[in-house]
């Protein structure tokens, strides 16, 4: 079975498990029109599936405040790395997601790897105010052609670091214009 069969699957299993022990609508729902009840089934999916689209994104992560805790310092401190763009990470609803990837041997540290320092500074520093932690995400979890066709996360240790930088720079010089 292929990744994407594995998580369709396991999606539709969760949610049907989750579904089974959720009695909102027997109990507080069942007056609501056919197309109230629509609109909150496609709000939901949509919501479910950009969750989900984000995570495939990160790849391997860990929590802000779980790191906090192995690191000893605050989760307030490794947000705002994230949004300073001293690390690479997301921020969602209730949580700040970080990849493992950016860290040696994928072993969260207060500091990425020195290539993905270079690459996080061509993307704050080119695009100044612009700058947003989701750009960094995206742009390590998507081809880029000047890697082959490879994900910057996934050629890491294939490629030479100015290779990093420089499919960096030409992704923040397209975001620029």
């Amino acid at each position: 079975m292929d990744a994407e069969s594995i998580l369709a699957n396991a999606f539709a299993r969760s949610l049907g498990e989750r579904w089974k022990n959720l009695q909102h609508l027997e109990t507080h729902g069942s007056d609501l029109d056919e197309g109230v009840v629509q609109a909150i089934a496609e709000d939901a999916a949509a919501a479910a599936v950009s969750n989900l689209s984000w995570h495939i994104a990160l790849g391997e992560c860990i929590t802000a405040q779980a790191m906090s805790v192995r690191l000893g310092v605050p989760s307030a401190v490794i947000v705002e790395a994230v949004s300073d763009g001293r690390l690479v990470g997301l921020t969602g609803r209730y949580e700040t997601f970080l990849p493992l990837w950016q860290f040696h041997d994928q072993v969260p540290d207060k500091h990425p790897i020195s290539v993905i320092t270079k690459v996080l500074e061509e993307f704050s520093g080119g695009l100044g105010s612009a700058f947003s932690p989701e750009l960094v995400v995206l742009w390590g979890a998507t081809g880029q052609p000047e890697l082959d066709n490879q994900e910057p996360r996934a050629a890491l240790s294939k490629v030479a670091p100015e290779q990093l930088v420089w499919s960096a720079k030409v992704t923040v010089a397209g975001l620029a214009r």
